[in-house]
């Protein structure tokens, strides 16, 4: 067999196997098997400066993060010309008030706001008669018929009847 002295080769420390198995740029120039060398030293330098940096970076980036920062860009222009877009208002109410009946108002004075004692002067804001006490509501509601008396006309159905006028919208 062989002497003593070659089954006791020294082996390399963990970081040097390591650092000659990584990929980190400039890790295998610093961690080799033997001495400190000005070479070493300057690789050395090199990649703690760079590191350094880096996380100087990440860190300034993570703080400005979480200080939530809001950017408000404002461009003030003087022209004597200006263009503006097409407005169209549209009328999303799925009933017309000028159109409601006194029956209608009974049923549907709730979601309208009106109070029982206020029936008449509401009628005759919307220019409808003020009832003469011989009003009598239907036993009866129903709500489908209500919405879609102004629905039929509004999708240019031939409209029937008196209470349903024809809408230009």
């Amino acid at each position: 067999m062989g002497s003593p002295e070659e089954a006791e080769e020294p082996r390399p420390s963990d970081i040097t196997v390591f650092g000659a198995n990584c990929t980190l740029h400039g890790l295998s120039h610093i961690f080799l098997p033997g001495g400190v060398t000005i070479r070493r030293l300057m690789w050395a330098a090199a990649f703690l400066s760079s590191l350094s940096i880096f996380l100087y970076q990440v860190a300034g980036a993570i703080i400005q993060y979480y200080q939530y920062p809001h950017v408000t860009i404002l461009d003030e222009m003087d022209s004597p010309v200006m263009y503006f877009p097409a407005i169209t208002l549209c009328n999303y109410n799925s009933f017309r008030r000028s159109k409601i009946l006194r029956n209608d108002l009974f049923w549907m004075a709730g979601l309208l706001g009106v109070e029982q004692g206020d029936f008449d002067d509401f009628m005759a804001a919307l220019g409808q008669p003020v009832d003469d006490g011989k009003f009598f509501p239907s036993k009866t509601f129903n709500m489908l018929e209500f919405l879609s008396f102004s629905d039929s006309a509004r999708r240019g159905s031939a409209a029937q009847g008196a209470r349903l006028p024809r809408l230009f919208s």
